[in-house]
C-alpha cells in the first residue's frame, strides 16, 4: 500500500473537552457488512493520543509504518496507544458529537 493510498483511507478524528482534555485519533480499515447475520461496520484500527506534543502527521506516519510492518506495537512512544478490533463486530465507532473515545481508555 502506498502512503497516498493510506492518506485517502484513514479518518483523523480531534475531541476536545474542558479543561485539558484533548485527544486525536486515526482510523484506518473502514468496513461494513455482516458476520453470523449480524451486522457489522467501523474501523479495524486506531492509534491516540492525550499528547498536545505529537503533531497530526507523525500520529498518521505511525499507523502507516504499523500496518506496512515497518515498526510494532513495541516500537510506539510510550504517550501513543494502538487499539485493534479483534473482530468485526468490535470494530471502532467514529462518533459525530461527543467524546466518543470512552471504549479507547
Amino acid at each position: 500500500m502506498t502512503k497516498k493510498d493510506f492518506n485517502e483511507k484513514i479518518s483523523v478524528h480531534k475531541y476536545t473537552g474542558g479543561g485539558q482534555w484533548n485527544q486525536t485519533a486515526v482510523f484506518f480499515d473502514w468496513q461494513s457488512g455482516t458476520t453470523d447475520n449480524k451486522i457489522f461496520a467501523g474501523f479495524k484500527y486506531c492509534v491516540s493520543t492525550y499528547t498536545k506534543n505529537i503533531k497530526q502527521k507523525e500520529l498518521v506516519d505511525l499507523l502507516y509504518d504499523i500496518i506496512t510492518g515497518k515498526i510494532t506495537e513495541d516500537d510506539l512512544p510510550y504517550f501513543v496507544v494502538l487499539d485493534v478490533a479483534e473482530t468485526d463486530l468490535k470494530r471502532f465507532k467514529v462518533p459525530i458529537m461527543g467524546n466518543g473515545l470512552n471504549h479507547l481508555t
